[in-house]
């Protein structure tokens, strides 16, 4: 009978243990947001039993760690407005050497918040972390070799090319497209750490079965007119202004849809603009909106600037793409995917060139049909977050 009971607790603390996912999430760009959610969300439909998933802000618990991710989000606003910040940003991973320079920064000047940051992952005991940042991916890393050997650390990366501060110490790193996976190779990653699945998207995204027409009329736009959505991240930087002042310059009927997500100077600017349009010319400014795919999906083009998140929900809603800002070497290269490789719309230098591009697609929409095939294709290809899902349930070593 002892024995019994014996067995029974080791069956029940041991062979019944949930393995612990934690998701890590930090706001640097609202791009590692919502790859960390449709991650999540994919290994939650699972139904395992046997996984719990962790969703965690790990920079948000702590003032000092508050602080670092309050810097990345200037970082992301500053790069919006001047590219060169982030170039120069990018250039300064290669003084001591594409993997010296991160654990230097962190040694030295987050010294401090790695101590904070590890005693929260020692708190939560996972055992695997997966990350969407470089720097969270970096101190899943430190917690893994300094604390607990036996947690697994799986980064993936949303961008779709591999910069110097990507960690080559995790033990599995997907990425999204075979550019990314051979710029990863450059990177000493070795081919047994690389995974590479479709674009990571969220699953309300690849479950839209609903037309234009039902979301233009659930937003209450116009059903017979050409529909431009203007959107550049969710802080409604990136020259915003001068497109939209460009697009008044359209001489045909069109309805424009600003997405001006947190930033309020350029909502009240676009609400007093209202008033003074062209008559032909309708504009609705929004502020944020939780779910702007449905608006994206009501549209004809969509205008962004190169982050990939958005291009990939524009794409995904069937909606071609116009690029007029790239803010890093990370977005032109995403810029170059989306429009060159995959051919799913255009990219411009100049505003005239997206007023004259507006002008044709309204005169003849046949010309987008190229890009919709694209898109179709793309769509084709499935959500990324569900391999990563099935093999994290797997995954032991």
């Amino acid at each position: 009978m002892r024995k019994s009971r014996e067995f029974s607790s080791y069956y029940s603390t041991e062979y019944m243990k949930k393995k612990r996912i934690l998701v890590t999430y930090v706001e640097a760009g609202f791009g590692h947001i919502t790859t960390a959610n449709s991650i999540a969300d994919a290994i939650e439909a699972l139904n395992d039993p046997n996984i719990e998933v962790i969703r965690k802000y790990t920079f948000k618990d702590d003032p000092t760690l508050s602080k670092i991710e309050h810097k990345f989000v200037k970082d992301v606003k500053w790069a919006n407005t001047f590219p060169l910040h982030n170039y120069i940003q990018m250039a300064a991973t290669h003084i001591l050497g594409i993997h010296n320079s991160l654990p230097f920064v962190v040694s030295t000047f987050y010294r401090r918040a790695q101590k904070i940051y590890l005693k929260q992952l020692e708190d939560i005991k996972p055992d695997i972390i997966i990350d969407t940042h470089y720097l969270t991916s970096f101190l899943s890393t430190q917690y893994r070799d300094k604390k607990d050997p036996h947690v697994r650390v799986v980064t993936y990366d949303p961008d779709n090319s591999v910069h110097n501060w990507w960690n080559i110490r995790v033990d599995k790193f997907v990425v999204n497209c075979r550019m990314a996976f051979h710029d990863a190779l450059k990177h000493d990653f070795t081919r047994k750490q690389l995974m590479v699945v479709p674009f990571v998207t969220r699953r309300e995204i690849t479950s839209i079965t609903e037309s234009k027409e039902y979301y233009r009329d659930k937003y209450g736009l116009p059903q017979d007119r050409f529909i431009v959505m203007v959107a550049a991240g969710g802080y409604g930087k990136s020259g915003m202004n001068r497109v939209i002042d460009a697009l008044l310059l359209v001489k045909h009927p069109i309805t424009i849809i600003a997405i001006c997500g947190t930033n309020k100077h350029l909502h009240c600017r676009l609400q007093r603009l209202k008033n003074h349009t062209p008559s032909h010319i309708d504009l609705r400014p929004y502020e944020f909106v939780p779910k702007v795919y449905e608006l994206n999906r009501a549209a004809d083009v969509l205008l962004t600037k190169g982050g990939p998140n958005a291009m990939l929900d524009s794409v995904l809603m069937r909606v071609p793409i116009g690029v007029f800002y790239s803010a890093s070497e990370i977005e032109k290269i995403s810029t170059y995917l989306f429009t060159d490789v995959l051919n799913c719309g255009r990219s411009f230098k100049q505003s005239w060139r997206i007023v004259k591009w507006i002008n044709e697609c309204v005169s003849d929409p046949s010309i987008l049909d190229i890009y919709l095939n694209a898109t179709d294709a793309v769509r084709a290809e499935g959500n990324g977050a569900v391999p990563i899902a099935e093999f994290i349930q797997t995954y032991e070593d």
